[in-house]
Formats: C-alpha cells, sequence, structure tokens
C-alpha cells in the first residue's frame, strides 16, 4: 500500500540534502508508536517511525479516508514526519474525524520506502 501523499517525497528529499546526515538503520523493518496510545478527539498524539533506512528524507503518517466523497481522514490527517537526533522519524498529529470508543489505524512510511508501510494503533475513549 503506498500512502496518498507520498508525492511530497521530492520536497522532503529537497529538505534533507540541506539536513546533517541521520543514523543509518540498522537494516530492522520499521515499526511505529503511538503516544498517548489512548486519547480523545482533539487531543495531540506524538507519532514516531523507528528503522527507516535513509532517516533523513523523512517518512509521512496519514488515517484512514472516512469517505463519501471528502479526502478527510481519521483518526489523522496526512502528517510529515522528520528525523530527530537520533534517526527516529517523528511528528505530532490531532486526533480528528474519529468516533468515541473505537480502534482507529494509523499508517506511517519512510520516504525512502513508501510502499513498506507500517501500521500503529490509537483508542478514541468515550
Amino acid at each position: 500500500m503506498r500512502l496518498i501523499g507520498m508525492p511530497a517525497v521530492a520536497g522532503a528529499v529537497v529538505l534533507a540534502l540541506s539536513a546533517p546526515a541521520a543514523m543509518a538503520s540498522s537494516g530492522a523493518d520499521p515499526t511505529a508508536t503511538v503516544s498517548p496510545n489512548t486519547v480523545q478527539p482533539g487531543q495531540t498524539v506524538h507519532l514516531a517511525l523507528h528503522n527507516c533506512e535513509h532517516p533523513g528524507e523523512g517518512g509521512l503518517a496519514e488515517g484512514s479516508l472516512v469517505g463519501g466523497g471528502t479526502t478527510a481522514r481519521s483518526p489523522i490527517g496526512i502528517t510529515e514526519l522528520e528525523a530527530g537526533a537520533d534517526g527516529t522519524l517523528v511528528g505530532t498529529a490531532t486526533i480528528e474525524n474519529a468516533e468515541r470508543g473505537t480502534t482507529e489505524s494509523i499508517y506511517l512510511a519512510c520516504n525512502s520506502n513508501p510502499d513498506e508501510v507500517v501500521e500503529t494503533t490509537v483508542t478514541v475513549t468515550h
């Protein structure tokens, strides 16, 4: 599965060329975390994507399409991820368009390998 926002890779590559080189991946598969993982609508979450082959290229995170002829996503919109000091890609997003009492999927991918999508979940409380 390829993330919808991946055409933004070109812009991310330009930014990456001006950024300091980040640590190379250990060769392990990418893994993702969201914190906190139990939230309420409107709350901000912190996203992390570990083990990207070229973290300096950044990445993207997004929720599922809501549907009904809209481009809205749930529980988060398209969010850019940037390399942190340790090479982990990080970003923040606001929980939106999510129903209370559900567990929602968030998809993350490294710009260096946009076809390898990692899924994590967040629980939206009552």
